[in-house]
């Protein structure tokens, strides 16, 4: 094989997964919009038939001049075959630069400030359990796939200091769950052991429940005798996501309310924590109506607000939200070597795929939820967070 061929190939092969960025990244910043299911579903099709073509396509681009060399005079690409060679070299540059820039500036970013610690421990679930597992889901069959680790559960203990905690927070716990996505695949074994594992310990101050409880019509009766089961000293919270509105949501407020759940919608409520007043925010957007609005909230207390996705991050920053708490994007389900995430379903794409971002005094934990619709893990491990807080003045004074 020449040189000049094997550069080619190299070539092509840069081209190839600039093309898969580019579409890669077109699907997840729709899939951050409120679209119907029907059209996220057909355009994945789509996106996914687009990337297996991009061979066919520099075909086409540079076997274009050749075609017609019985006609001199008609010896060129034509327009179409034009387009496709400056697209071809367009996913060329993006695959040569940018794809690493962004995977180095990803790489280098410094611990986010307000982390004091973060320890993980994984409870790898099926030698413990094996085929009860699994269930009789939609998707049984991908827990099967080589690599696939969705009975692989993390439980990370995170420490973050903030600036604004009333002095009566510090130490504060928080349980922060979401993406359980009860259909069947996981079974309920499965989300059995996991509530085992939560509720040993210490009780936590409040337990967050960020959303998309639910994938079909008939698993809300899972609700109550699991998510009942966790206890909280102050309060409990929930928000829905994104799943929850085609499954009946008004029933899953009703069962989460039932079992001593603060439904939050996209609303707040004055809360007291320790003695403390408090605003605990949800914030159900893009996919439920309406905005939180926090005019005639009160100023100068701390902000908790459940976000099921962390594209409110910006949001939360301009309303002067101390700490949000996410979910959704599930760390992207599947990350590669050295770059990570591929598909995240936000309109940031993998900006905020998983862990703790802070602006300006505020942060956000993004947790990669317990479970999925799709349950397809791959070096990304479902996870729930407890968070423990502490004033940034102490933290300081530590250190």
């Amino acid at each position: 094989m020449s040189g000049m061929l094997i550069l080619f190939l190299f070539a092509v092969a840069v081209a190839w997964v600039g093309h898969a960025c580019i579409w890669t990244a077109t699907l997840s910043h729709l899939y951050g919009r409120p679209l119907s299911k029907g059209l996220l579903k057909a355009w994945r099709l789509i996106t996914g038939v687009a990337i297996l073509a991009f061979p066919a396509l520099v075909w086409f681009a540079f076997s274009q001049p050749f075609i017609n060399s019985s006609r001199p005079e008609e010896d060129s690409p034509g327009d179409w075959g034009w387009a496709a060679i400056l697209y071809a070299s367009a996913c060329f540059i993006f695959g040569a630069t940018v794809l690493p820039v962004i995977t180095l500036v990803r790489a280098l970013r410094k611990p986010t400030a307000c982390v004091v610690s973060e320890q993980t421990r994984t409870l790898d679930l099926w030698p413990e359990l094996g085929e009860s597992l699994v269930g009789d889901g939609k998707h049984r069959r991908a827990v099967r796939v080589p690599g696939n680790c969705a009975f692989k559960f993390d439980i990370t203990d995170l420490t973050l200091a903030l600036p604004n905690l009333p002095v009566a927070w510090d130490g504060l716990t928080i349980l922060l769950v979401s993406d359980l996505h009860f259909h069947g695949t996981p079974s309920r074994v499965y989300f059995e052991r996991i509530i085992d594992e939560l509720t040993r310990g210490p009780v936590p101050d409040l337990v967050c429940l960020a959303g998309d409880f639910v994938d079909t019509d008939t698993h809300h009766e899972w609700i109550q005798p699991l998510l009942g089961r966790l206890q909280a000293n102050e309060a409990k919270l929930a928000i829905l996501g994104n799943h929850d509105k085609y499954h009946d949501p008004e029933r899953i407020r009703a069962e989460l309310s039932a079992t001593g759940y603060t439904v939050l919608g996209n609303g707040w409520r004055e809360l007291i924590v320790r003695g403390v007043k408090c605003v605990a925010v949800g914030h159900e957007g893009p996919w439920f109506a309406g905005t939180p609005d926090l005019r005639a909230a009160p100023t100068g207390t701390f902000r908790l607000c459940l976000s099921h996705t962390p594209d409110n991050f910006y949001w939360g920053f301009a309303q002067k939200i101390d700490l949000m708490l996410c979910g959704h994007v599930h760390g992207g389900g599947i990350r590669v070597p050295l770059i990570g995430s591929i598909f995240v379903p936000s309109v940031y794409g993998r900006r905020f795929d998983h862990g703790v971002f802070e602006k300006d005094g505020t942060a956000m934990v993004v947790n990669r939820g317990v479970s999925g619709k799709e349950p397809l893990r791959i070096r990304c491990n479902p996870q729930a967070v407890r968070v423990k807080l502490i004033s940034a003045s102490v933290a300081n004074a530590a250190q």
